[in-house]
């Protein structure tokens, strides 16, 4: 009986602590119906970005939400994430460790979902140095080499059938043989080889166990106490099957006699300086294969079901294709980017963002925000045709001068 009192107690402090203001501060608005220990986790369904957007609608471009025990903050607006995720970037680059993806996955070395501390500082400018936009234009000619290989496929495949075929493997195929090269020298010429089916696998069974909706531990931290569930030992077997198959990878390049150079091999150096340690090297790897395989195959797939749903456009969309901004707008590879954290209390016209909250850049929103963007849900190409700036340039500039926001904000904006 003593056990449920303190218990009662402690549930009883935790919520008037939590309803409590710092400095007179307003609390942010929040969506109704939030239930007890669950927060609003029921109601954002399985597309959470659609339902952050509608909540934008009525709540306004930055509002908080309650996943279990963990405090969100959503941000809709250039305006809000120009002003916090850029202007105060120090406060705001940080990210919340997730169970799954950043201690379960990669052991706690994953360089995207990295917390922003030492370790970070270090390995931040050594991944800047091997796969930043200096590195990209070095190797620029693997870029031009695998995109006309890719059209050659895509032209063979179409050729073979008249009911039409799914283009998304050839994407993956390309951005797979791209950031393979760049790797570890290392190509395949099929979508039915073993090493890029493996990697197809291990890849989507990851994407999927990250989903929003499957964060349960990290929203409900009881449920740590109960490893054994059905998805947290899907969790480890798909952590265990990616260590092994980067290994594979990693062994390959130690094990070439003719030492050709590559970014794995750059790692490795860096290992042998002390800098690195071995986790530290596969889960590098595991970052750049993550960050430039699927996030550009899905871009291109939804680009092309734009242009095969709007055939009036794709003579406009010539024109833009050194560029194609349209496509990263209109469909994006990740709908709520990669979430940032804040390590300690803030102020926002007024309103208290709580300390350890999570901070979500919502691109969805943004993207089809009626004020930025007219008529943002309608396929128009020509809207950037009078861009001269690169995104990568847009992107560490002012907030409403940006083409679009996928590839994030502040300091933690993709390489």
């Amino acid at each position: 009986m003593v056990w449920i009192y303190l218990l009662l107690a402690c549930i009883l402090c935790y919520y008037i602590l939590s309803s409590n203001t710092t400095r007179g501060l307003k609390k942010l608005p929040s969506p109704p119906d939030r239930l007890f220990y669950f927060g609003h986790f029921f109601q954002i369904g399985d597309k959470p970005h659609k339902k952050f957007t509608e909540w934008a609608r009525s709540l306004g471009d930055i509002y908080s939400i309650q996943l279990g025990q963990q405090n969100w903050i959503i941000l809709t607006s250039d305006k809000v994430v120009g002003e916090l995720l850029q202007k105060r970037g120090a406060k705001y680059s940080t990210r919340v460790p997730s169970h799954y993806t950043f201690k379960i996955l990669t052991r706690g070395k994953s360089y995207a979902a990295s917390p922003y501390n030492e370790r970070y500082r270090k390995i931040n400018p050594i991944m800047h140095s091997v796969s930043g936009q200096r590195s990209v234009k070095e190797n620029s000619y693997l870029l031009d080499d695998e995109y006309r290989i890719l059209m050659q496929n895509l032209c063979q495949a179409s050729a073979k059938t008249k009911d039409g075929f799914y283009p998304k493997y050839f994407f993956q195929l390309t951005a797979l043989n791209v950031i393979s090269l760049l790797c570890l020298n290392k190509r395949t010429d099929s979508i039915d080889d073993p090493f890029y089916i493996e990697f197809e696998n291990l890849m989507g069974t990851h994407l999927e166990l990250a989903k929003v909706t499957n964060r349960l531990s990290e929203y409900f931290p009881i449920l740590k106490w109960f490893p054994n569930t059905k998805l947290h030992n899907a969790m480890i077997e798909s952590a265990g099957s990616m260590e092994v198959f980067l290994r594979k990878l990693v062994k390959e390049v130690i094990d070439d006699k003719e030492k050709k150079p590559c970014i794995i091999r750059e790692l490795l150096r860096k290992k042998d300086e002390g800098i690195l340690d071995d986790l530290d090297v596969i889960y590098l790897t595991d970052s750049i294969f993550a960050a430039g395989t699927d996030t550009i195959s899905a871009s291109l797939t939804w680009l092309t079901a734009a242009l095969a749903n709007n055939p009036h456009v794709q003579s406009k969309a010539h024109q833009e294709l050194d560029r194609i901004i349209e496509g990263q707008r209109y469909c994006g590879a990740l709908y709520l980017g990669i979430p940032h954290g804040i390590e300690e209390d803030d102020e926002y016209n007024g309103y208290h963002i709580p300390a350890n909250s999570v901070v979500v850049l919502n691109q969805y929103g943004i993207h089809m925000d009626e004020k930025r963007y007219e008529n943002p849900k309608e396929f128009k190409p020509e809207r950037f045709l009078g861009f001269t700036e690169s995104s990568a340039v847009l992107a560490n500039g002012n907030y409403e001068n940006r083409d679009h926001f996928g590839f994030g904000a502040g300091r933690r904006l993709c390489t």
